[in-house]
């Protein structure tokens, strides 16, 4: 069953429901009801991905898919910053939190700490005296949009092929980073509903994600 229970009961309900929706493969979708394995989850994401000091990280849905490729979860996830004075007024408060699509996987292979994410002015000049970052041949498009730089190069360099890659190119503002065997997707812009649609199409062309 949908969580649909928020704070902003009407537009939080839209784009929660709104997010569900745009997943494709919805016959193969379980919803993560069980305590024990959403804390499990949890834990892996709160270990690795940077949560702002001064908020709690929660699912406000936790789904997990399994494809012919292997599983994964998307994750509804809920920043939650609490009550604090309103700017307009000393005498009111204002309610301040964020929902954020992330994707989690477990995958065949260590890939040590690696990040992906959108190429800045300054990481092409760094590169040029550095060269840092790893290009692939075949991936034009991914190669001038994202910066991939990792501590396993080579075991990277194995397991990425053109279709994983050119899949990532064709949306923009994915952060996508490892931990050894763990594998996590998240954005750099506001929650948005089609960004669970882009979680499963980026790990639906994922050649080594576990069973």
């Amino acid at each position: 069953m949908l969580n649909l229970v928020a704070f902003d009961a009407e537009y939080d309900r839209e784009m929660l429901e709104s997010s569900y929706n745009a997943i494709h493969h919805k016959d193969s979708l379980e919803f993560m009801i069980g305590d024990s394995e959403r804390e499990i989850i949890l834990q892996k994401v709160t270990a690795t991905l940077t949560i702002p000091a001064n908020a709690s990280l929660s699912f406000q849905n936790l789904f997990r898919l399994t494809l012919s490729n292997g599983q994964f979860y998307i994750a509804q996830c809920l920043l939650n910053y609490g009550f604090s004075a309103s700017s307009r007024s000393a005498s009111f408060t204002e309610h301040k939190y964020y929902f954020q699509t992330v994707g989690i996987a477990d995958i065949k292979i260590d890939l040590g700490n690696t990040l992906f994410r959108r190429e800045t002015k300054t990481d092409k000049i760094i590169g040029r005296f550095f060269g840092n970052d790893i290009d692939f041949e075949g991936t034009k498009e991914f190669n001038e949009k994202y910066y991939l730089v990792s501590d396993m190069k080579e075991a990277v360099v194995n397991c990425c092929d053109k279709n994983f890659l050119n899949t990532i190119a064709k949306y923009d503002d994915i952060v996508l980073t490892t931990k050894g065997k763990e594998m996590f997707i998240t954005f750099d812009t506001d929650f948005e509903e089609k960004q669970s649609r882009i979680v499963e199409d980026i790990f639906g062309k994922c050649k080594f994600l576990l069973a």
